[in-house]
C-alpha cells in the first residue's frame, strides 16, 4: 500500500501523518446517546487524510510525485493544477482544538455537564498518529420554560402568531441547532410580512441552567441595537425598470423621454427590448405593495422565462428620510435576438443502417418584441445499408423534416389579466410541422410476395428491370396548439386541446402498399394483423401532462419525479392500396396513458439509489380493438431503456426482431412496461460508479379481434421480460454528464421455439441478435 511503502520516504523529519480518531461516548444507561455520538463523530471526521481502499494514501503520493516534478521541470509544471491531496500532518493544538469541539458540540446537544480527554495511538513503522477521544456526558438538559421580552409590541404579536408551529417545545431536549431553526423560520416568515430589512441574527435565545435540575430556562428578545427599519414593514413606493442597462445604470442617466409609466412602473430606457405592456405582466409587485419575498421570486421567475435576458437582478434601495419605504429597481441586459444553429452528426444502428444526419434551425427570441419565442428547424437523416444490397429488402432510406413553432409567455385566453396572478409562469404554443419518410424497396427481395399475390404491375416492372427499385414515401403533418403553465417551480402543466396529425403514404402504384402491407409481419404474424404503418390517417389527439419534480426544491434525502401523459385519440383509418374503393373508412377511439415515475434516495453525499417506474397502454373505446398509428406505439431498448439490448430489439411479447427490415412492426406495441434500477457512488467531483439493473418489454393489447401471439397475457408476464445488469461509469464535465454503461443481458423474452420461426421465411430473416455486453455511450442520466 502507498500508506506503508510509498509515502513514508517523502514525509519530512520528525512528522507523522494524522490518521483520524476514534471518540468513546460514555453516558448513563439509560441515556439514548445515538445522535450525540453522530454529532461528535462529525467533529472528528474533519481535517483527516483520507484513504483510498486498497491504496491507501494514494492522494498524498501523487501530491509528493507532483513536488518531485515540479523539481525536475518547473517550466513544464508551474502552470498545472497540483495533484493529489496535501497532507495533514499530526499536530498537538488540531487535537486540542478538537477536543474543545467535542465539548462544545456536546453542549450544543444539550449535555451541559460533559468532559473530553484524548490519548495518542503512534505507528512508528506507517509515520501515523491516530487519537483516541473520551467524552463523558451527564444527562441531557429539556425546556422548562420560554419567556418572551420585546421592545417592539408589533414584533410580539407577529412572533406570537408563528407560536403554534415552533420547535422549541417545553420537555424537550435542548439542542442548539432547533434554536438557530427557529430563528430562521422567524426571519422567513417575517420577511413574508414586508419585514425586508429583518435578520436571524436580530434575536437573541438566552439559557438559564442553574434554575431546576437538568432544566433549561429561556428567554428570547431582540438585541439592543437592532436598527429601527428591522422592525417596521417595508413598502414599495417606486418601481424602475431597465430592460437595456447595467446594473450600475441609474434613473439619472436617462431623459424624461426615456421613461414610459405603465402599471405602476416606471420603464426606463432607449430601445426598449419588450413593449411596456409585457414588463408590466411580469411584475407580481405593484406600488403600494409590502415587500414580500414570495412576489420576488415569482417575477424572477416569469422574466427568466421570457428566455429575453441573459441578466436580471432587482434591487431595494431605502428612501432616505424614511424607515418604511423601498424603491425597487430592476435591471436587465438582453441576449442576442437571434440565432443560428447546426448540427452534423453520423448515426449507426443495430440493422447495419449508417449514414449522416444534417440539422439546421433559426431561432428568434423576441418575434413581436413581446418576449416570443420562434424556432424554425429542418433535419434530414439518410440511412444506408452496409452489407450488400442483395442482403436486405430496403437498402437505403431517409426522412427530411421541416417544423416551426411559436411560443408566447402568456395565456391566450378571454381575461388574461385575471389569471396572471393565479400562475408564476404560463405560454401559449403553436406548433406545424412535417416530414416524408422515405424507403428505397429493392423489388427481387420481394419476389415470393409479388407472385404469390398476384401483383401484376410489380412482376412486369421486375421482369424489366431483376435490379429494380421502388420507393415508398410516407408523408406526415401534425398542428398542435396549447397552453403550459404553473404554480409551483417543481410542478408543471401543459394542455394541448388542438392536436392534429394526418398521414399519406406517397407511391407509383398502388400495388407497392400491398407490398408493404404485406412485408409489414413478423414472421410469426403473417396473415393475422390488417393495420400498416403505411395507412392513411387523420388522428385527432388532445393531451394533458403532468410533471412533478421535486429536486427542484433543492437537495433532501427522499425526492421524486413523475410525468403524467394522458391523451384521447381518434384515429381515422382511411382505406389505401388495390381494392381500396370496397373498404369502408374504420374510425378508432382510443385513451392512450403514459406515466414515467422515478424515486431517489439520498442515503450520504456519495451514495444513491435511483428507481424508475415507466408504463404505457392504448386501450379501445367503443370497439373491440385498437388502430394505433405507429407514431403513438411503444418502444424499447437503447441508452436510455433497458441498456443491455439495442433499441426495437425486445417484443412485442416473445417475438424476435428482424434487424434488417424497416418495413416491419417489430419491436412495437401499444403495452409498455419498464422498471430499471441503480446503485450511484460518487468516487469524487469528477467520477460517479453505477450499479445497475433493467427489466421490461412491450406488448400489444387488442390490436386485433382475434388472440395475436404478442398479446400480453398476465400468466406469461415474467416470463416475457427482458433484463439486463451491468455497471456504469459518469463523468462530470461540468458543462454536461459523459455516460459510459456495460450492459449484460441476462434474460429475453424469447427462447428456442421462436428461434424456429427465424427460418419462416428464410430469405427475409436474420439471426437473433447475439446478447453480449453492450457498451453504451450517451450523455445525461438514464433516468
Amino acid at each position: 500500500m502507498f500508506s506503508s511503502c510509498s509515502v513514508t520516504k517523502y514525509l519530512p523529519e520528525g512528522e507523522y501523518l494524522y490518521d483520524g480518531a476514534e471518540v468513546k461516548v460514555v453516558t448513563a444507561d439509560t441515556v439514548a446517546n445515538a445522535e450525540l455520538i453522530a454529532e461528535v463523530n462529525a467533529v472528528t471526521n474533519k481535517n483527516t487524510n483520507s484513504k483510498t481502499p486498497i491504496l491507501g494514501y494514494y492522494g498524498i503520493y501523487r501530491w509528493y510525485k507532483f513536488e518531485e516534478k515540479l523539481k525536475e521541470k518547473p517550466e513544464k509544471f508551474a502552470d498545472k493544477d497540483h495533484w493529489g491531496e496535501q497532507p495533514i500532518f499530526y499536530d498537538e493544538s488540531i487535537v486540542e482544538t478538537v477536543n474543545t469541539l467535542i465539548e462544545n458540540r456536546c453542549s450544543n446537544e444539550g449535555y451541559f455537564v460533559n468532559e473530553s480527554t484524548w490519548h495518542l495511538d503512534t505507528n512508528q513503522s506507517s509515520r501515523t498518529v491516530t487519537v483516541d477521544y473520551e467524552l463523558t456526558a451527564g444527562y441531557p438538559y429539556r425546556i422548562d420554560s420560554i419567556g418572551q421580552f420585546w421592545k417592539d409590541a408589533s414584533i410580539g404579536r407577529e412572533i406570537d402568531k408563528l407560536s403554534p408551529e415552533t420547535r422549541l417545545n417545553k420537555g424537550e431536549r435542548y439542542q442548539l441547532d432547533n434554536v438557530k431553526a427557529e430563528r430562521d423560520r422567524w426571519q422567513n416568515k417575517l420577511r413574508e410580512e414586508g419585514y425586508y430589512f429583518l435578520r436571524a441574527s436580530d434575536f437573541v435565545f438566552l439559557a438559564d441552567t442553574v434554575a431546576g435540575t437538568h432544566e433549561v430556562d429561556m428567554l428570547v428578545k431582540l438585541k439592543d441595537d437592532v436598527p429601527p427599519e428591522h422592525l417596521v414593514r417595508q413598502r414599495i413606493s417606486q418601481i424602475n425598470v431597465f430592460p437595456n442597462a447595467e446594473s450600475q445604470d441609474s434613473a439619472s442617466v436617462y431623459g424624461p423621454g426615456d421613461t414610459t409609466r405603465t402599471g405602476g412602473l416606471h420603464i426606463i430606457c432607449e430601445k426598449c427590448p419588450l413593449r411596456p405592456e409585457i414588463m408590466d405582466e411580469a411584475f407580481q409587485q405593484k406600488e403600494g405593495d409590502y415587500y414580500s419575498p414570495i412576489a420576488h421570486s415569482v417575477t424572477l421567475q416569469r422574466l427568466a422565462a421570457y428566455k429575453t435576458f441573459r441578466y436580471i437582478a432587482m434591487e431595494y434601495n431605502k428612501v432616505p428620510g424614511s424607515d418604511s419605504l423601498l424603491v425597487l429597481n430592476a435591471y436587465m441586459e438582453p441576449r442576442l435576438r437571434r440565432r443560428f444553429e447546426g448540427e452534423v452528426g453520423l448515426s449507426y444502428n443495430s440493422a447495419d443502417y449508417f449514414g449522416p444526419s444534417l440539422k439546421a434551425a433559426y431561432v428568434n427570441r423576441n418575434l413581436l418584441r413581446g418576449a416570443e419565442l420562434f424556432r424554425l428547424e429542418g433535419d434530414y437523416t439518410l440511412a444506408q445499408f452496409l452489407g450488400n444490397a442483395t442482403e436486405t429488402r430496403v437498402p437505403r432510406s431517409s426522412i427530411f423534416g421541416l417544423s416551426a413553432s411559436l411560443n408566447v409567455p402568456r395565456l391566450w385566453l378571454p381575461k388574461r389579466r385575471k389569471l396572471i396572478p393565479r400562475v408564476t409562469t404560463s405560454s401559449s404554443v403553436i406548433e406545424i410541422g412535417g416530414k416524408v419518410e422515405s424507403l428505397n424497396m429493392t423489388l427481387a427481395r420481394f419476389s415470393d410476395e409479388i407472385i404469390a399475390n398476384d401483383l401484376s404491375e410489380l412482376s412486369e416492372i421486375l421482369e424489366d428491370d431483376e435490379d429494380a427499385t421502388e420507393r415508398l414515401s410516407l408523408a406526415q403533418i401534425r398542428l398542435q396548439f396549447g397552453y403550459t403553465w404553473s404554480r409551483r417551480t417543481n410542478k408543471s402543466h401543459a394542455l394541448n386541446p388542438l392536436s392534429v396529425r394526418f398521414q399519406n403514404p406517397v407511391v407509383s402504384t398502388e400495388q407497392v402498399l400491398d407490398l408493404a402491407r404485406l412485408s409489414n409481419l413478423s414472421p410469426d404474424l403473417s396473415g393475422t394483423n390488417g393495420n400498416s404503418r403505411f395507412d392513411r390517417m387523420l388522428v385527432y389527439s388532445p393531451n394533458y401532462t403532468l410533471t412533478l419534480d421535486t429536486r427542484k426544491d433543492g437537495s433532501g434525502m427522499h425526492e421524486i419525479y413523475l410525468n403524467q401523459f394522458v391523451s384521447m385519440n381518434v384515429n381515422n383509418v382511411f382505406p389505401v392500396g388495390a381494392g381500396a374503393n370496397l373498404r369502408e373508412r374504420e374510425t378508432s377511439y382510443y385513451p392512450l396513458l403514459q406515466s414515467d415515475f422515478r424515486y431517489y434516495l439520498t442515503l450520504t453525499e456519495q451514495l444513491q439509489i435511483a428507481t424508475r417506474l415507466h408504463g404505457g397502454i392504448a386501450f379501445p373505446l367503443f370497439s373491440e380493438r385498437v388502430i394505433v398509428p405507429y407514431f403513438d406505439l411503444f418502444s424499447i431498448g437503447g441508452p436510455n431503456s433497458l441498456r443491455g439490448f439495442a433499441p426495437r430489439q425486445i417484443g412485442p411479447g416473445n417475438t424476435i426482431p428482424q434487424r434488417n427490415n424497416l418495413l416491419t412492426f417489430g419491436g412495437f406495441g401499444n403495452l409498455l412496461a419498464e422498471a430499471s434500477l441503480e446503485f450511484r457512488y460518487k468516487v469524487n467531483n469528477v467520477v460517479e460508479l453505477a450499479l445497475f439493473t433493467d427489466v421490461g418489454n412491450v406488448w400489444t393489447y387488442k390490436s386485433e379481434l382475434e388472440p395475436l401471439p404478442t398479446d400480453f397475457d398476465p400468466r406469461a408476464f415474467s416470463g416475457q421480460l427482458a433484463a439486463d445488469a451491468g455497471i456504469g461509469f459518469r463523468f462530470d464535465l461540468q458543462f454536461l454528464i459523459m455516460r459510459i454503461d456495460l450492459a449484460q443481458p441476462f434474460q429475453t423474452p424469447y427462447g428456442e421455439e421462436e428461434l424456429k420461426l427465424l427460418d419462416i421465411p428464410n430469405e427475409t430473416a436474420r439471426p437473433a441478435p447475439e446478447n453480449n455486453l453492450r457498451l453504451v455511450i450517451a450523455f445525461g442520466y438514464p433516468f
